[in-house]
């Protein structure tokens, strides 16, 4: 008689959750990653024209994505961001403006509800009739006034202006830019550079399907026609916020629409100011293929980089933040489920659930458990120790343990505190500044060293070894 075959319910657990980890591998269950419009991205919401625009007419143009606000005082430019400032962070920024800086902020096209009240930053979801409603597209001008025609095709700032050091090549343009018996504001600059364009260069190709798919997705917005004072003319504004303009505060219209609606305004706070726009649209690479939206991109820009000028004087530096965008939304443990990370995440587990799958069944008779001594662990010191003595390679051991640390350091306070940071390692720690900064400095030399005594390298552990014990909050008196 044939034995009737039946699936466990164990077996129905373990098989689905293998094929669920199987599939997360290839689509994503919880979504996509989101549009890639930072400063890095090459795509038409990316910003990447707008950086390489801005380094070629400035000295000092840096990208941070490892701190809120920049450490010192300058023109913060925060546009679209994934993510939005948290109480804390908003807190920061309020500090950074309050104290002489100038914060350039647009929403996220796609999630236009922001508040930041401390600021006096708040745009809400633009509710706009159905005749206004666009969807942007690649082939769409920026203003009317500059459509290309078959003969002429216009360069984007990737191509024109190779990438540069801000501290050479990018000086005589600053310089340019700040002269005020020339008249060569940056905008005006960068619209030379396109007029002298080399010969040779083309226009770049058409999107790809993926860039087409995902503009066939994207939030409809609405194209309304402004004026502004930092430039002659009209410019098409695409916009899917509304800009509230705080009343308690003495603000200044920037960019105005047709119908009197305020796209861009900017006011002071403390001895720094905020530069709020509606749409951030306009810093697009797609805007920076048309002269009159770039001119008025780099307009609003220059507007907080005289601003902060005029309080940290010369050459402040344009940092464009990234700290808020995808590199940095995934924080702690989160990273594992990063788009880099995700799939050898997904991997490690799908073998663990296999290996506990394998564990619920047994064959063969009963094994015979017996439990070996283990060695204890200073044995297992020593024998490390002699390998090192025997090697004289005591820079490995100095490169291991400030490993060590720099791992306690993210688990503990992830990219705020950096061992490159001894003034907050100091503070933390309860010791000497001068003694951290040298000792740190030492220990950094002696791990590059090839060969390296065994007195030098056990001092400059023990010193290390009572430095993480000071930043792991235990302070003990030493002993005469």
């Amino acid at each position: 008689m044939k034995k009737k075959r039946r699936l466990l319910q164990s077996d129905t657990f373990w098989g689905l959750a293998a094929a669920l980890l199987v599939v997360l591998q290839f689509w994503w269950l919880p979504g996509e990653d989101g549009s890639a419009s930072d400063s890095y991205s090459t795509s038409v919401d990316g910003k990447l024209g707008l950086y390489r625009t801005l380094s070629q007419l400035y000295p000092r143009v840096e990208r941070d994505a490892l701190q809120v606000v920049p450490e010192e005082r300058g023109c913060m430019v925060l546009i679209a961001p994934d993510r939005y400032p948290n109480d804390k962070e908003q807190s920061q920024l309020y500090e950074f403006v309050y104290n002489g800086g100038t914060l350039v902020f647009a929403p996220n096209w796609d999630d236009p509800n922001c508040e930041m009240r401390s600021l006096g930053i708040q745009t809400t979801k633009r509710m706009w009739s159905t005749t206004s409603v666009v969807m942007p597209t690649a082939t769409t001008p920026a203003t009317p006034s500059t459509t290309p025609t078959p003969g002429t095709v216009e360069v984007p700032p990737q191509a024109e202006m190779p990438e540069a050091a801000p501290s050479s090549a990018n000086e005589p343009a600053s310089t340019n830019a700040e002269t005020e018996d020339t008249k060569l504001t940056p905008s005006d600059a960068a619209d030379e550079s396109k007029d002298k364009q080399t010969p040779g260069l083309t226009a770049p190709p058409a999107l790809d399907p993926s860039q087409e798919d995902f503009e066939s997705v994207r939030t409809p917005g609405e194209t309304v026609t402004v004026s502004s004072d930092l430039l002659d003319g009209s410019v098409e504004w695409e916009t899917s916020a509304d800009l509230q303009v705080p009343s308690y505060l003495s603000t200044e219209s920037l960019v105005v629409s047709a119908s009197d609606h305020v796209e861009a305004a900017t006011w002071n706070m403390g001895q720094g100011c905020v530069i709020a726009c509606s749409s951030p649209e306009i810093f697009s690479n797609r805007s920076m293929l048309f002269r009159e939206s770039r001119r008025l991109a780099v307009r609003l820009v220059e507007r907080g980089y005289l601003h902060s000028r005029d309080n940290a004087g010369q050459n402040p530096s344009i940092v464009l933040n990234e700290y808020f965008n995808a590199s940095d939304s995934y924080q702690q443990t989160g990273v594992l489920f990063s788009p880099t990370l995700r799939i050898g995440t997904l991997q490690l587990v799908l073998v663990a659930v296999l290996g506990i799958w394998l564990a619920f069944y047994r064959f063969g008779p009963a094994e015979d458990v017996s439990t070996l001594q283990r060695r204890s662990l200073t044995e297992s010191a020593q024998a490390v120790g002699n390998l090192q003595y025997r090697l004289q390679d005591g820079g490995a051991v100095i490169r291991g343990y400030l490993e060590y640390i720099r791992s306690q350091l993210r688990r503990r306070y992830g990219s705020l505190v950096r061992l490159d940071q001894p003034e907050a390692l100091a503070s933390r720690a309860g010791m000497d500044v001068e003694e951290v900064r040298t000792r740190l400095a030492e220990a950094q030399s002696l791990a590059e060293s090839v060969s390296l005594s065994p007195e030098k390298t056990a001092a400059s552990i023990r010193w290390l070894a009572l430095f993480q014990q000071r930043l792991s909050g235990i302070r003990e008196k030493n002993k005469p």
